[in-house]
């Protein structure tokens, strides 16, 4: 029994021997694979130069619309500077319309009433024509 052992045990060890060079030389690549694997490299490298030149001409588009926005963005904000001042200008003028007629308001209340002056007027005339009559007598 312990010869039958021996026997398997060797037979175990011999295959094991003999399958190692057959893996290790599936692992080596044949001549007709090291062409496929060439031409997966050059495949891969025309995939990423086609990348690069993908990102590449994303990363200029990119620039080119940062500075057509930030030329929008200049102009809008050039835009909005202008109405603003436009706005204050119009606020100063109402504002020195307004104190005007204020001006204007607060001299006529010193002044005196129309009506009160066509009294005061008439008066004197009645006066005038009384005096008159008296001295002609």
């Amino acid at each position: 029994m312990t010869k039958l052992l021996s026997v398997s045990i060797l037979a175990l060890l011999l295959v094991g021997f003999h399958a190692a060079p057959l893996q290790a030389q599936g692992a080596m690549p044949s001549p007709t694979d090291t062409k496929s694997v060439k031409s997966q490299m050059e495949q891969m490298r025309a995939q990423m130069e086609q990348m690069q030149t993908l990102m590449k001409d994303n990363m200029a588009k990119m620039a080119s619309a940062d500075a057509a926005m930030k030329s929008h963005m200049e102009t809008e904000q050039a835009s909005m500077k202008g109405q603003m001042e436009l706005q204050q200008a119009m606020l100063n003028q109402l504002q020195t319309m307004t104190d005007h007629m204020q001006t204007m308001t607060d001299r006529m209340a010193m002044m005196p009433d129309p009506m009160d002056m066509h009294k005061k007027s008439g008066a004197k005339v009645k006066k005038d024509k009384g005096m008159m009559d008296d001295q002609k007598k």
